[in-house]
């Protein structure tokens, strides 16, 4: 049953979406009306309408914590406290400027918390963000400790008020999720952190779409990672359609870039994974913030790139970044943040465009690339499976990437020339793979592979992806929680490819086929 919409008798038609809800009069101040800001309440601005407005049980909560902040602000004046609160929060939100130079790491960290109890609880959710849910977004990071670990990360938490608030909304979901915890002021506390940091996110591209991409440091840094971040906690949650809206504003503003941006010289050279390679501007001496600031940049445009190909299995749209220049050049390392090895992201890129047919005119050039990228593809494999004294994690993490690769390159072969394309040995291929991972490497990392071969699996081969996807969500899950991410979405892709081949064996019923029959679009990652 559909709830009932909560009707808005605001004093003004135009005034900000929390004063609507709570009947006052709304001065309509930007970007935060005085009304909101005076009493240190969240303002939701002026855009369109809030999906949650559309739900009563969500209208309740956030009025609830509303009626909560207002009454903790009223006896804090009551004792004289202090109101910087909400006037560091207004200057820090505003995204020309930079909260670095407006307050310090702990003011803008503490900047719209009313209370020491909302302190606590906001300090809670960004150490559970780093500790866990940092790991389950990406499961094969690799630190260094010489350059400070992730203290780029913490400092970016500390003085980037969206990011902060993007995080804090995928912790305040793994607790929901993970520990049942859902209670009234749970689900109002996920509700605020969500609809903060969208509203951060459409005021920074709103107010600097036509200069964002010219920035040079935090607001570009801050709008990618927070965007990043949204699209992680649909990831999480499951969702299958929002994420898409994230990635495209996310790449309409970075495919503005040019190569020079973020330090990309569009020929290979001797790469240093450090970043003290880049010269500071003006010949600045290196700083530990500049340092932190290129590591950062470069964190943010790689997972970027790696959400921008493989987000084609799922929307059929091929990458509209600059794929090949930023992964030929070097400067960005997929190996150290995602994984896998620039030449497999490259070849991925490459067959996706393939498939939509963007590059090759004629059927022929089609099977002369697909040819030449299997030939790129096998002769990578065999060089990864050569045995090394104690191999990075991305060697292995890369072989089930690129045998992944191989049954889309042929499931695209088929089309053409089916006798030259045996995707059951692919799908074999990803199998051995899998059996051999290490006992500390997460698969979830691999879900990409993992839903191209499951779903193009023989019926002898498809007991074991239905094993494999049941363990991961076993370890994952209890009878009172759901799965935290995508892979039930994957399970279901696999089922329904396996069920309408059965029905008809000479069926090409693909996994993009599935996600269209259930109406599921899970961005593989």
């Amino acid at each position: 049953m559909q709830a009932a919409k909560v009707p808005l008798r605001s004093r003004s038609k135009r005034g900000c979406w929390t004063c609507r809800i709570r009947h006052r009069k709304c001065d309509e101040g930007h970007p935060f009306c005085k009304e909101c800001d005076n009493r240190n309440i969240h303002c939701h601005g002026y855009g369109p309408r809030p999906s949650w407005l559309d739900n009563e049980e969500q209208v309740r909560a956030e009025l609830s914590l509303v009626k909560r902040a207002v009454k903790q602000n009223a006896r804090q004046l009551n004792k004289g406290g202090n109101r910087t609160g909400p006037q560091l929060r207004t200057i820090s939100s505003k995204p020309q400027q930079d909260a670095v130079a407006v307050a310090g790491p702990e003011q803008a960290l503490w900047a719209s918390c009313p209370s020491q109890e909302m302190r606590y609880r906001e300090a809670e959710l960004i150490m559970l963000y780093l500790d866990y849910i940092f790991p389950i977004q990406y499961p094969y990071y690799t630190d260094n400790p010489e350059l400070g670990g992730r203290g780029w990360l913490f400092w970016l938490l500390l003085n980037n008020r969206p990011l902060r608030q993007a995080s804090m909304t995928l912790a305040a979901l793994y607790q929901r999720t993970k520990f049942a915890r859902g209670t009234e002021y749970m689900e109002a506390e996920l509700i605020e952190y969500h609809t903060t940091a969208l509203s951060a996110m459409r005021h920074a591209l709103s107010a600097n779409e036509g200069n964002l991409a010219l920035d040079e440091g935090g607001r570009l840094i801050t709008f990618i990672s927070s965007g990043c971040c949204l699209i992680s906690f649909e990831i999480l949650q499951g969702g299958s359609l929002s994420w898409q809206t994230h990635l495209d504003a996310l790449t309409t503003v970075v495919s503005k870039l040019g190569p020079l941006f973020i330090g990309l010289d569009p020929a290979p050279r001797e790469h240093s994974s450090s970043p003290t390679d880049q010269t500071p501007p003006n010949g600045a001496a290196m700083s530990p913030i500049w340092r932190g600031m290129m590591y950062a940049k470069r964190f943010e445009f790689t997972k970027l790139l790696w959400f921008e190909i493989l987000s084609t299995a799922s929307t059929g749209v091929p990458p509209r970044l600059p794929y090949r220049q930023w992964l030929d050049s070097e400067e960005i390392l997929m190996a150290d943040f995602v994984g896998c090895e620039n030449w497999v992201m490259r070849v991925i890129g490459d067959l996706s465009m393939i498939q939509v047919g963007g590059e090759c005119n004629t059927l022929e050039e089609r099977r002369e690339s697909l040819l030449r990228l299997e030939k790129v593809l096998q002769n990578g494999i065999e060089r990864l499976r050569r045995k090394v004294e104690d191999p990075p994690v991305s060697h292995y993490i890369s072989r089930v990437f690129a045998t992944g690769a191989l049954v889309l390159l042929y499931v695209i072969l088929s089309s053409i020339h089916p006798s030259e394309a045996n995707i059951y040995a692919a799908v074999a291929s990803v199998i051995s793979e899998l059996q051999q991972a290490p006992s500390d490497v997460s698969l979830r990392g691999v879900v990409w592979s993992i839903c191209i071969a499951g779903s193009m699996a023989q019926p002898d081969q498809q007991a074991f992806f239905e094993h494999l996807m049941t363990r991961i969500l076993n370890k994952t899950t209890n009878k009172t929680t759901k799965d935290f991410g995508n892979c039930g979405s994957v399970q279901r892709i696999l089922r329904q490819c396996w069920t309408k081949r059965h029905e008809d064996p000479r069926s090409e019923f693909t996994w993009r086929d599935a996600m269209e029959d259930i109406g599921d679009f899970p961005l593989l990652v």
